[in-house]
This record gives C-alpha cells, sequence and structure tokens, in this order.
C-alpha cells in the first residue's frame, strides 16, 4: 500500500462510521487536505498519513490550514501509525481530530468487526440476565446463568472489548476478562468431567489471544513515539 491507496482506505473506515458524501481531493493541490466528509451536519477535512514512524507537527499544521481553505467546520489527521507528544498537544490547542492505527488491511478491519460482534453479544446477553433477575420479567429464560462475579466481567469484557479497541490497556483488561470466562465456563468444568480438554473447548482461548496480540502490538507502535 501507498499514500495514495491509503487515502482511499481511509475513506471507505469513514464511510463504515457513518461520515458522508466522502470525496478524496486530486492528488495534486490538495492544500493539505486528502479527503473533504461530512458527519452530523459538520464538514470535515481530513489530512491522510500512511508513515511507518509517528505523525509530528507539520501533519496536524497542514490540515488545519488546509480545513480552513475548504471551508470545514473541523480538521483531522488519519494515519497508519500514532502522533508524537508534540503533535498531539497541538491538535488539542488547535482542536484538530487525531485518528490513529487507522487499519490498513481488510483483515484487520474484519477482526474488529469479528470482536465487535462478539461484545455486542455478550453486552446483551449480560443486560438479559439483570432483566430476568428482576421482578416482572419471568419471561426471560437464557439457557446459561450467570452469578455476580461472572455477570461483572462479561460486562467489562464486552464494553471495554467495544470501547477500549484502540487502547492497550484495555485490550490487557478484555483478555484477562475472557481468559476468566474461558477458564470458568468451559475449561474447568470439562477438566472436572473428563480430566482433559477438546479442541473446540481450546478455542474458547481465542478471544484472550486476540486481545493480548492487539494489546502488544499497540504498545509497540506507543513506544515507537
Amino acid at each position: 500500500m501507498d499514500g495514495y491507496e491509503f487515502e482511499y482506505q481511509c475513506a471507505k473506515i469513514l464511510r463504515q462510521k457513518h461520515f458522508s458524501k466522502i470525496e478524496v481531493t486530486r492528488s495534486s493541490g490538495d492544500q493539505g487536505v486528502d479527503i473533504i466528509a461530512f458527519k452530523h451536519r459538520k464538514k470535515y477535512g481530513i489530512q491522510c498519513k500512511y508513515y511507518t514512524y509517528p505523525v509530528g507537527n507539520k501533519a496536524v499544521q497542514e490540515a488545519y490550514a488546509g480545513a480552513n481553505f475548504y471551508d470545514c467546520d473541523k480538521a483531522m489527521v488519519m494515519t497508519n501509525t500514532t502522533f508524537t507528544r508534540s503533535a498531539t498537544q497541538l491538535a488539542e490547542k488547535l482542536e484538530v481530530e487525531l485518528w490513529p492505527y487507522c487499519p490498513t488491511t481488510p483483515f484487520y478491519g474484519l477482526l474488529f468487526k469479528i470482536m465487535g460482534l462478539l461484545n455486542a453479544a455478550l453486552f446483551l446477553y449480560a443486560m438479559l440476565t439483570l432483566l430476568a433477575s428482576r421482578p416482572g420479567f419471568d419471561l426471560i429464560h437464557l439457557p446459561v446463568t450467570l452469578d455476580t462475579i461472572t455477570l461483572m466481567v462479561v460486562l467489562t469484557a464486552s464494553a471495554l472489548g467495544i470501547f477500549g479497541w484502540r487502547f492497550s490497556l484495555c485490550n490487557l483488561i478484555t483478555a484477562g476478562a475472557y481468559f476468566y470466562l474461558a477458564v470458568q465456563m468451559f475449561l474447568l468444568p470439562a477438566y472436572a468431567k473428563t480430566g482433559s480438554f477438546t479442541y473446540t473447548q481450546l478455542l474458547s482461548l481465542i478471544p484472550t489471544c486476540v486481545y493480548l496480540l492487539h494489546a502488544g502490538w499497540l504498545r509497540l507502535q506507543i513506544d515507537k513515539s
């Protein structure tokens, strides 16, 4: 992938984030703005940076100036890596929105969607469990009953999994929560009955591995900055 292809990848990401009227500007003479898009009745001027190192102040300055040139309401910088501390401070001062770690491959986006669906399903199950314990909701019958601790772990795993994908600490906590769920709900019961695990039961550790690996990758990106 090169910088030009990354601009179209960013356009796809924006479309998934419910932006509309997305337009990739001309490759030359773009005045520091690669994409123009709209969301919540606001016009965004967006610069895309496909780098192997953290993005610095210059990109923030260019996005801010370019957004003003195109009469945008908001300026944004999207990158596949991260931002220097100086760039982050400048962006806060100029109110430029920063999007680090933008996925560059369809696989990354697919993985995010799969984990998002899993987290959403768990969160819904936890909410139904809470409702089932209240008077007047006797009609709700769930196949697996969750004790208080397991319920809290499910809520933690699902909530942090949904909202904390971009943060390494949230990924580590989510990995720990999923490990607890895998051990308590699949591995310990299986070992108590048969003294061993099947490959199917070991698959319950996949979410733990995914979040651990993603936390490590995020940590590496932060260290580079």
